[in-house]
């Protein structure tokens, strides 16, 4: 987490002194979705694993023509199957801060149009989960500690690829679109719950996308 943050910092504070550069903010919702099955070989299911975590949030960018860094606070809700329905800390509402950054190509579709792929990387930190009763909720992450809390339990980190676009309303002004797509690592939580069904579990599959929309300001040189 510290060192993706050093990188992004020292990353701006370098490119920010030679090129020209765009900045804005909007908000995005986001979701994620967590799938796990049994090897045929064994009976039962792993279905009450199966989560899902949507969010809205806040976020600010700096474009660098090739580059894109972006942070953003989302507010979410992690809910898991309903054969969890017993476990307190489920539903949780979370609150977390994402750091990106995204290789971008644009392409100047017309005069006031620009199309651009990205591909990078989110790292998601989760600053905390309250529980429907609004204490804190807390996972699992190994046989010693089963009452982490979502700083220590729910952190990941993301791979993702989409398409943007801008569209200009004046010479600084546009509006930015985005839709994103990827997969991304287990948190320490699941990685738990995977290594004490190993030689069961066939597959856990987590992916998620989002859609941001920002206003953002062109510097002109």
């Amino acid at each position: 987490m510290k060192k993706l943050f050093v990188f992004l910092m020292a990353t701006l504070c370098m490119t920010t002194a030679f090129a020209q550069v765009s900045i804005g903010g909007g908000g995005f919702v986001a979701g994620s979705f967590s799938t796990w099955s049994l090897d045929k070989d064994h009976p039962g299911s792993l279905k009450r694993y199966n989560a899902s975590h949507l969010g809205i949030a806040p976020f600010v960018f700096v474009d660098l023509k090739f580059a894109e860094l972006s942070f953003g606070l989302p507010l979410g809700w992690l809910k898991a199957d309903s054969t969890m329905s017993a476990d307190p800390n489920f539903p949780a509402q979370t609150l977390a801060l994402r750091g990106s950054a995204y290789l971008k190509l644009p392409f100047s579709l017309s005069s006031s149009i620009t199309l651009f792929p990205l591909l990078g990387v989110d790292y998601d930190f989760y600053l905390r989960a309250r529980r429907d009763d609004d204490r804190d909720a807390v996972f699992p992450i190994s046989n010693s500690t089963s009452n982490a809390k979502a700083r220590e339990a729910l952190n990941t980190l993301w791979f993702k690829a989409g398409i943007g676009l801008d569209t200009a309303l004046t010479d600084h002004l546009f509006i930015r679109t985005e839709f994103l797509y990827g997969l991304r690592l287990p948190n320490k939580m699941e990685k738990y719950l995977r290594d004490v069904r190993d030689s069961e579990t066939k597959r856990m599959f987590t992916h998620g996308g989002d859609f941001r929309i920002a206003l953002g300001y062109r510097f002109k040189k």
